[in-house]
């Protein structure tokens, strides 16, 4: 063996190790609600959050999860999107850099609230947030970059 073919075998190794601990790693995440309003009243977003290190060498711009709950058991998969600074779109997360993930899983707009009243509105969305509060992990499968 020459010296050449061990050097590329070993690089190869380091840069497969940092990307299986990166994606497939089970990590914690949550769903939290923020309330809004649009041209039609009032909105409730149910938005998933995950918090992710960079170890993958790129920019990441987003990352494939598998959402779960407490028994790991899959609830349903999103497309997150990541950036370093909470409340900035663009940019991504930087190699070595930790950012913040996050998703909008579902909206309940004004429309519903003009459909059947603002009782039936809360019950919707309590329905809702008692639903996606089950989630607590997040599986990683993959990353935008």
């Amino acid at each position: 063996m020459t010296y050449n073919y061990l050097k590329k075998s070993f690089l190869s190794m380091i840069f497969a190790s940092l990307f299986s601990v990166a994606s497939g790693e089970t990590l914690p995440c949550n769903v939290k609600l923020e309330f809004g309003s649009n041209d039609k009243g009032s909105v409730a977003n149910y938005i998933l959050s995950l918090q992710l290190k960079n170890t993958t060498g790129r920019i990441i711009s987003g990352a494939s999860v598998l959402y779960l709950n407490a028994e790991h058991d899959q609830i349903g998969n999103t497309l997150l999107h990541c950036s370093k600074q909470q409340g900035v779109a663009a940019g991504g997360i930087n190699p070595g850099s930790y950012g913040q993930c996050v998703s909008i899983l579902q909206r309940v707009d004004g429309a519903f609230m003009q459909s059947f009243g603002s009782k039936k509105w809360t019950q919707i969305v309590n329905t809702q947030l008692s639903s996606l509060n089950a989630i607590s992990h997040c599986k990683v499968l993959g990353f935008a970059y």
